[in-house]
């Protein structure tokens, strides 16, 4: 582990550069596949490297030491969990260096004794999470236009090449006007699937994000795919509704969570509003983050969590799945569907330590409601 009590990145004139001639040999790129990806973790680093150092200290000269054996041994797809823990780690919680790349890059050099390499692991892995703990937490950083370019197009790239997408299956099916538009609220990484599935001869297909990396990255994965029946729109809810033509159908999949119960009532009439006569909002959601932070009081529980996972979270009421149908109702759609069903998860995806299991029960369900004609 590092000492975090002092600033283990610097911004500061006289710092140590982030990346010497042992980082910038990126030995652990070479000959892969992804030229696409080599290029972007470069440009990330010297970017980086421009405003970002270490300390000029004994423990910052270390730190860089350290930092430098791990970018001399970085694979590609470091960009992907770069990206994963800044930008969308609600979505993708438990993100880890890989060291089954990483040590097999280590054992072809020389200079690393090989009976360091678990104490180096370690520290790598605390430096790693300290640099996207800088990236996040830091305006600069974080809205930092080229290194949303870098990351976005780093994931559109893997995906497209790949076919490796976050989550499966994506496309709900679809109820509704299919003549008329569809949309999607806050897409986020389900986006890329659904550009790949969508149908050429579709109506056209509305995908709505409020984050940055996620539209920029969607626009540049429907550029690869060469999909014209597909828009991109940066909106937020509440805040900037979109001028769109009347809706075929809205597709609200695991969103409607993350709003209070006045806001959901307000995208509910949006909604309502913005459909065609005849036209279908279905919504997928489930109360797991309520059950989540209901436990945040349980020490053992939280101990496992990822930590600045539950601050991530919304309250909301108890009795979500009840006053969601009855919100839809009052909205003045027809509800002409509705299910909801109880399930136990054992799974690490929350989990800060790698194959520890964390016990969760949560109600899914699904709604569907149309608008009268």
């Amino acid at each position: 582990m590092i000492d975090t009590a002092t600033p283990v990145f610097v911004k500061k004139p006289d710092r140590l550069p982030l990346v010497t001639d042992i980082g910038s040999a990126y030995m652990g790129l070479q000959h892969s596949s992804s030229p696409e990806l080599v290029e972007r973790v470069q440009a990330l680093f010297d970017h980086l490297n421009r405003s970002m150092g270490f300390p000029p200290t004994a423990v910052g000269k270390e730190n860089q030491d350290c930092f430098n054996i791990l970018l001399r041994v970085a694979y590609p797809e470091l960009m992907l969990d770069l990206a994963d823990l800044i930008y969308v780690q609600h979505e993708r919680p438990a993100v880890f260096l890989n060291f089954d790349h990483i040590n097999i890059n280590l054992r072809k050099d020389a200079s690393v004794d090989p009976d360091s390499v678990q104490a180096l692991n370690q520290k790598m892995e605390s430096l790693f999470q300290e640099l996207t703990r800088t990236l996040k937490n830091d305006p600069k950083y974080y809205g930092d236009p080229e290194i949303i370019r870098l990351l976005s197009e780093s994931y559109s790239f893997y995906l497209f090449k790949t076919g490796n997408f976050p989550w499966d299956n994506t496309l709900p099916d679809f109820s509704g006007d299919a003549t008329h538009p569809i949309m999607d609220i806050a897409t986020g990484l389900t986006g890329f699937n659904m550009i790949h599935l969508w149908p050429a001869d579709g109506p056209t297909l509305y995908l709505t994000d409020n984050q940055p990396f996620i539209t920029e990255g969607l626009k540049h994965y429907k550029s690869l795919a060469r999909k014209r029946n597909v828009e991109i729109l940066n909106i937020k809810f509440g805040i900037n509704e979109p001028d769109v033509p009347p809706l075929g159908g809205i597709w609200a999949n695991k969103f409607l969570h993350h709003l209070k119960r006045k806001e959901r009532r307000q995208f509910l009439d949006w909604a309502h509003n913005s459909l065609a006569a005849g036209g279908v909002l279905q919504i997928l959601d489930t109360d797991l983050e309520h059950r989540i932070l209901k436990k945040e009081h349980d020490s053992n529980f939280k101990g496992k969590l990822i930590p600045g996972y539950l601050e991530t979270l919304v309250e909301i009421e108890g009795d979500f799945c009840e006053t969601l149908v009855q919100d839809t109702r009052l909205a003045g759609f027809k509800v002409t569907h509705f299910d909801f069903n109880p399930y136990h998860d054992e799974t690490d995806a929350y989990s800060q330590f790698p194959g520890e299991d964390i016990s969760i029960d949560f109600l899914g369900f699904e709604i569907v409601a149309e608008k009268g004609k």
